[in-house]
């Protein structure tokens, strides 16, 4: 009793996360705040991975928030407390079709280059040594 009513007052809001074609994990939620970032599909999106928001397609939602189970939602949908949620993220066509998706490979691109040459640089001069 003590315990429901200090997340009431708090206002946090326990979701669960579903991955494709498995059960629900029940045993670790997300915890959303009301007051911090919100209850809504895009604070959990946020919560979980910034990737995650920015390779979201929809959501399904099962639980109080959804009117019917499961609900595909859109990014502002309300989370009630206890909703399951799946998150599916665009396909790689869908990316491709993207405005700054070939900014966004080159970024990663670049970034592992980067990386593989200052590896590379960093081996010579231990070896020099």
């Amino acid at each position: 009793l003590v315990k429901s009513k200090m997340w009431e007052y708090l206002g946090l809001t326990r979701i669960y996360t579903k991955r494709k074609g498995q059960q629900p994990d029940l045993t670790e939620p997300v915890v959303l705040s009301k007051i911090r970032k919100g209850t809504t599909v895009k604070s959990l999106c946020q919560n979980v991975s910034s990737q995650m928001l920015r390779d979201f397609n929809f959501a399904l939602v099962w639980g109080k928030s959804a009117k019917h189970s499961p609900q595909r939602c859109g990014l502002n949908h309300p989370l009630a407390d206890e909703d399951v949620v799946q998150i599916v993220t665009k396909t790689n066509a869908q990316q491709a079709k993207d405005k700054n998706y070939q900014s966004m490979v080159q970024g990663f691109s670049d970034k592992y280059h980067k990386k593989k040459f200052e590896a590379k640089k960093q081996k010579q001069g231990r070896l020099r040594r």
